[in-house]
């Protein structure tokens, strides 16, 4: 075998592994993602220009892996066809195309790109350096292929550039979901996280407490009968109206009665001891509520409708619990607001938010003009329904289990088809 050929063999060897470092490199890229990237200047601090650099040109470091990549497969499939020929003669073309057909495919492919998604930050860290170089030396030919790139956007009315977020909202719901689902985020985390994506997107009307679950009081209720209702109901703040729920005057705080108890002026009225009320429309968002609550440093607000009369209240606590699940005190209602009963059977309270209730039952519960578990059974029967009238909906049977004055307290859904999975609601 001549010097030649031997000369050749070893530079067809080496543009191989050049090639697998490119296809590692790029692999490596696209499985870390920017935000990776960004964290891995703090792993690698001697890395930490290089990682700021390709963090925020990963479009050209990927261009530049890939031309280099091409030319180098390019070159090795030219050169190894020369020696095939030296070797086998007019069999040599056939040959080579074969042999390096799967040379590429397995060795300089999919091998590099299957360890790359395993040891990406490896891989990263070893192949910086070389990167960096070789996008110094192919940076023109970078800037021409994005600039035609960028002419032929402009040319098909397409919006070619690279330029995007570090990820999407739906990326990360959809790696929630699969953390959750591969173990790496217990249940809690994993709806805690989730509280906090939804929450600018929750209306005040969807945690408000209902009008006619308030406890309020007259403005010319006495000391000793408001400090009865503060003791009775575990409230620290109450609203307080003149003639009617629409008309609030004040709120009054449980601290605030201390003083005239002390001073024995159990008779007189709260009228002097209201505080200024914080209004906040039904329609605001949760985020801003929260926002609203904590900049004017009150923990209740009384929620107005379209028409300025009062449809409920929402404290501060509401707008947590969105995030952190449900907070129970010494007070609170110790009913689940789900009660798996088992064999398919739940008693579920009224007020349930059928977004909630979706999420829990596996099934989706989607009504346009309501939110709660007793609009639902209203819209679906068209009347108030009677306690025991029951009802079905897709596959289940949903029962009125208690009605109080027209109100839906308690339903009970039992699923009737063995709790198969449903995409959708049926009407």
């Amino acid at each position: 075998m001549s010097s030649d050929l031997v000369e050749s063999i070893g530079l067809l060897l080496v543009f191989l592994f050049i090639s697998f470092y490119f296809s590692a490199t790029e692999t490596a890229i696209t499985a870390a993602g920017k935000i990776k990237l960004k964290s891995l200047e703090n792993t690698y601090p001697q890395r930490k220009k290089g990682f700021a650099w390709l963090a925020e040109n990963i479009q050209k470091a990927l261009t530049a892996t890939l031309v280099g990549n091409n030319i180098v497969n390019i070159a090795a499939a030219s050169l190894a066809t020369t020696v095939s020929v030296s070797l086998f003669g007019q069999n040599g073309p056939i040959i080579a195309v074969t042999v390096m057909t799967a040379i590429i495919v397995v060795f300089c492919e999919i091998l590099p790109k299957v360890i790359s998604i395993g040891y990406k930050e490896q891989v990263l860290n070893l192949s910086l350096p070389i990167l960096s170089a070789v996008y110094f030396v192919l940076s023109p030919v970078i800037y021409v292929i994005h600039g035609l790139i960028w002419c032929i956007g402009k040319l098909l009315g397409l919006k070619l550039d690279a330029k995007r977020s570090f990820i999407t909202r739906a990326d990360f719901e959809m790696m929630i979901r699969e953390s959750g689902a591969s173990g790496a985020l217990e249940e809690d985390e994993r709806k805690m996280i989730h509280g906090v994506i939804a929450f600018e997107e929750t209306r005040v009307s969807e945690v408000m407490v209902p009008r006619t679950d308030m406890r309020t009081v007259t403005f010319d209720t006495t000391v000793e009968d408001a400090s009865a209702i503060f003791l009775e109901t575990g409230h620290s703040r109450v609203p307080v109206y003149q003639t009617e729920l629409d008309k609030i005057t004040g709120m009054l705080y449980a601290k605030d009665l201390l003083g005239p108890l002390s001073r024995g002026m159990k008779g007189e009225t709260v009228e002097d001891l209201l505080r200024k009320p914080l209004f906040i429309p039904e329609t605001v968002k949760t985020d801003e509520a929260f926002e609203l609550m904590k900049k004017s440093q009150i923990h209740i607000a009384i929620v107005v409708d379209e028409y300025g009369g009062t449809a409920g209240l929402v404290t501060l606590e509401d707008l947590i619990e969105e995030i952190v699940g449900d907070i129970q005190d010494e007070y609170d209602d110790e009913t689940p607001d789900v009660l798996d009963e088992g064999g398919g059977s739940y008693l579920v309270q009224g007020y349930v938010n059928l977004e909630d209730l979706s999420e829990t039952l596996g099934y989706s519960f989607e009504f346009d003009d309501v939110d709660t578990v007793a609009g639902m059974l209203l819209t679906i029967i068209g009347d108030f329904p009677k306690e025991g009238q029951s009802v079905c909906f897709g596959p289940w049977k949903i029962s009125a289990v208690e009605v109080e004055e027209h109100r839906v307290l308690q339903v009970r859904m039992e699923r009737m088809d063995g709790g198969k999975n449903h995409e959708e609601g049926e009407n």
